[in-house]
């Protein structure tokens, strides 16, 4: 499978966004419309006020077109150091050929160069898959709470974090 990582366009909103409604909402039961405005508010504001100097998005791209996406950001906190993963996604079709690895291993290696020492991200119960490759990237859980505004099903967001 031949991919790139690319920084983020302008044009790469729609994917981030739809793309996260349509894996989300198939794969897991985030049937409530508050997840796609959940998505789609905190990137928009995120992009209305990034310089993009310590702060990224890439997009995985497969025969011209994005197929998976990962952010790191720095999320509203004292900590100049602690930076927060966010919008990381892959296309079905497309996981299991090193697609995530990959745009986790970009993230990294920035997160390094910006001098970054800890991050952490937010994730859900319902996705086994995501823990376990968080798992494997050296996440630990440090919080979770029971979510009830996206699904049918009551779930828990779970805090994973790690040291750089």
């Amino acid at each position: 499978m031949n991919f790139i990582i690319r920084e983020y366009k302008n044009e790469d909103l729609d994917f981030i966004v739809g793309k996260h409604w349509d894996i989300y909402s198939t794969e897991y039961g985030y049937v409530k419309r508050s997840f796609y405005d959940y998505v789609k508010k905190t990137l928009e504001d995120f992009l209305a006020v990034t310089k993009f100097e310590r702060e990224k998005i890439w997009i995985a791209e497969a025969e011209g077109k994005p197929i998976g996406a990962i952010a790191l950001i720095i999320p509203d906190s004292e900590k100049p150091w602690e930076g927060q993963l966010r919008w990381f996604i892959v296309e079905k079709e497309y996981r299991k050929y090193g697609i995530g690895r990959a745009l986790m291993d970009k993230l990294l290696e920035f997160a390094e160069k910006c001098e970054y020492k800890h991050i952490f991200l937010w994730t859900a119960s319902n996705l086994g898959r995501a823990l376990s490759f968080y798992n494997h990237q050296g996440f630990y859980e440090t919080d979770r709470f029971l979510e009830t505004e996206w699904c049918d099903e009551p779930i828990y967001e779970i805090k994973l974090e790690k040291d750089i």
